[in-house]
């Protein structure tokens, strides 16, 4: 079936009937949701800072070793410099907001469908999202936020923050690169992916780590969902068979599944909120600036733009990880 398409000429007939048209916000059929960037900025999870030019952490990456004695034995005099910083630059997001007088003195009164000044500014505000969720989940480059493929990188000795984890081997995060199917069953019963992201967090939690959310692929969910429901881990009540229950997204332990369609495909994210947090910038977090004309451009038109001055800032890469070259459904 093809699409409708018409062709009118404006008559007696076509002029004699209006046409329908609902009054009602615009309804979004580009933009998705952003659940990443939407968990870093719960309560908790988002710092806000008043100002200054780049965030600071002090990271403790060495320590001192104990020694035994007796009597007159003699002791070490050692001096230690357990302490690093880790810098982060603030990253600057901005989308803007323009209509001429001509469309706004147009768009009102009984003859409005609806507000189109403010649905620009919504509009704004997802590209805002959109952009910044891809960055969350991507490898920075250019004037971009840093990523989790930045502070959990797939290969070893990334630099972050200033610091070699290739020379400060404790700033390393955990990873497992084993090429896994997540479905399929080395151990009878035993689904490979359930070992894989079981590895990951092991190792996170081996560091201290508390993992609270895994950031994954739709696919790589979509097999955890069948594992789950398959012989040996779904439970079927036949009395009152009603299907499959439960959550889309079920948790893995104390961890919450989130699909996002911007994560790296292979890709799983083990995140501790504790370290990993966003930082926002609170003169830009996520604000309009004020409306200026653009007469003195010789144009009846007024200019906003939607901003964000935000950062990924990590004080204990360790306690996160990621597995690779993990296969979905």
């Amino acid at each position: 079936m093809v699409g409708q398409t018409t062709s009118e000429i404006w008559n007696s007939r076509w002029s004699a009937t209006e046409r329908t048209v609902d009054r009602e916000s615009p309804e979004d059929n580009f933009y998705e949701e952003y659940p990443t960037l939407a968990m870093h900025r719960k309560s908790g999870m988002q710092v806000v800072k008043k100002g200054g030019k780049e965030i600071s952490k002090v990271i403790q990456t060495s320590g001192s070793s104990a020694q035994t004695f007796d009597g007159y034995d003699p002791l070490s005099k050692t001096p230690v410099d357990p302490y690093e910083t880790a810098h982060y630059k603030w990253r600057y997001y901005a989308v803007p907001i323009i209509l001429s007088e001509t469309e706004d003195w147009e768009n009102g009164g009984e003859e409005q469908i609806f507000d189109l000044l403010k649905a620009l500014g919504e509009n704004a505000d997802s590209a805002l999202l959109k952009k910044i969720n891809e960055d969350i989940l991507g490898d920075q480059s250019g004037k971009e936020m840093l990523g989790y493929q930045d502070h959990m990188a797939t290969a070893a000795g990334e630099t972050l923050g200033g610091i070699d984890s290739s020379a400060t081997t404790s700033w390393e995060s955990q990873r497992d690169t084993t090429s896994t199917t997540f479905t399929t069953q080395t151990v009878d019963y035993i689904f490979d992916g359930v070992t894989r992201w079981s590895s990951v967090l092991d190792k996170c939690r081996i560091q201290g780590g508390n993992i609270s959310n895994i950031v994954t692929t739709h696919s790589i969910v979509r097999a955890y969902r069948i594992a789950l429901s398959s012989h040996g881990y779904g439970n079927v009540q036949t009395s009152n068979a009603t299907g499959i229950g439960g959550p889309m997204n079920p948790a893995f332990y104390t961890s919450a599944v989130i699909a996002d369609n911007d994560c790296s495909a292979l890709h799983s994210y083990f995140v501790d909120t504790r370290h990993l947090k966003l930082n926002v910038l609170s003169k830009a977090n996520f604000k309009k600036t004020p409306f200026v004309s653009l007469q003195s451009n010789g144009q009846l038109a007024q200019l906003a733009y939607k901003v964000a001055g935000v950062q990924l800032v990590n004080n204990n890469r360790r306690r996160s990880g990621v597995a690779t070259a993990l296969t979905g459904a």
